[in-house]
């Protein structure tokens, strides 16, 4: 149950709100806020990550996992990057290299960090050609011939609640995701190892399933909490007065957030960001994430990789508005995958029961 604990977000407003260099943001980033691509274009699956420090420091990240197959080893470059934040333009004012690599200027290393450097003043460039990335221009970038990084003619697809450069994902003309987001998140401080132990979802996604018991229908349980109600049976335990769980299989909590902008659109985008993102161990799979917008309601779908247990969590998240005041009555469910799968029609049941 503490492994699923984990996948529950604690809404704290992290001190430092800044904006990117060369481009305004629609939502400010943290500082500690972080992005992780997989990227498609180097011999083997690679991920590239990106954390933002303020608006000079960045740490980019890349990392390439064993391919026994190709006899390729297991490899990390890891660099501290500052800018000068006044510039029209990704100038880069000093580097640090903080892990072990080559210093033969023709090696792969070189080449790599080579390569992270023309990805951050590409996307920086074509960022700032861009109005601000909101939730109603979120289309695709028109065709470029010129994004060698990428084999030549590719589209950017945008979205304002990535972080960052808020790139989704880049595609190719056949419409193969090349380079895609995989997660976002934040780490708490520079001792939390959350960006730099991220090492992809493939353990995973790969791992065995254990079998789990089918729940039926039992007596009726009301829960409730404050102005917020659901319905839930006898196999579900109280722990508090807004928590719940469904023995080692789920857990369920009612709760409040508070509005931090007067504009709706932005304050649905702060606030799902800030759901969405990773935390240490529990890394979102933001391939597998959805959310859904409309007057008065938020539903946010996602899964969570533990990366310490190798067990995939299922997330369903409801937003609603309290017409008492500005908060957002809130709604969440977690459920390892594998209980999820066995019993869909029994939790869903359950989230359509909700009402505020």
């Amino acid at each position: 149950m503490k492994k699923l604990l984990s996948s529950f977000f604690t809404f704290i407003l992290c001190a430092g709100l800044f904006s990117m260099p060369v481009f305004e943001s629609y939502i400010p980033d943290t500082s500690g806020e972080f992005v992780y691509y997989q990227d498609k274009s180097f011999e083997r699956v690679s991920y590239v990550g990106i954390l933002y420090y303020d608006d000079e420091t960045f740490q980019v990240r890349y990392y390439a996992p064993k391919d026994e197959t190709k006899f390729l080893p297991e490899k990390e470059i890891n660099l501290l990057i500052s800018v000068n934040p006044e510039a029209d333009h990704w100038d880069m004012t000093g580097e640090r290299i903080l892990t072990s690599i080559s210093p033969d200027p023709a090696s792969d290393d070189a080449q790599i960090v080579n390569y992270l450097h023309d990805l951050l003043y590409e996307f920086s460039s074509r960022r700032s050609h861009r109005p601000v990335i909101n939730f109603q221009n979120q289309e695709e970038e028109s065709f470029f011939s010129d994004f060698v990084q990428f084999g030549g003619n590719v589209k950017v697809v945008y979205d304002c609640v990535v972080p960052l450069f808020n790139i989704r994902s880049i595609e190719d003309t056949n419409g193969q995701k090349v380079f895609a987001c995989i997660t976002i998140g934040q780490i708490k401080d520079t001792n939390d190892p959350t960006f730099e132990d991220f090492k992809g979802f493939e353990a995973v996604e790969n791992a065995d399933e254990k079998k789990v018991k089918a729940y039926s229908k039992a007596k009726t349980l009301n829960a409730a909490f404050q102005n917020q109600r659901l319905t839930l049976d006898k196999n579900w335990n109280q722990q508090l007065e807004n928590f719940w769980t469904l023995n080692e299989d789920s857990l369920i909590a009612l709760s409040a957030i508070p509005s931090f902008y007067e504009d709706a659109d932005k304050n649905n985008c702060f606030i799902i960001r800030k759901l969405l993102l990773s935390a240490k161990d529990s890394y979102t799979v933001f391939s597998a994430t959805e959310y859904f917008i409309n007057t008065d309601k938020i539903k946010i779908v996602s899964k969570t990789a533990q990366t310490n247990s190798n067990r995939m969590i299922y997330n369903t998240k409801l937003l609603c508005k309290n017409e008492k005041n500005k908060n957002l009555d809130y709604f969440s469910i977690a459920t390892y995958e594998n209980a999820y799968k066995a019993n869909q029609g029994y939790f869903e049941k359950i989230v359509k029961s909700y009402k505020n």
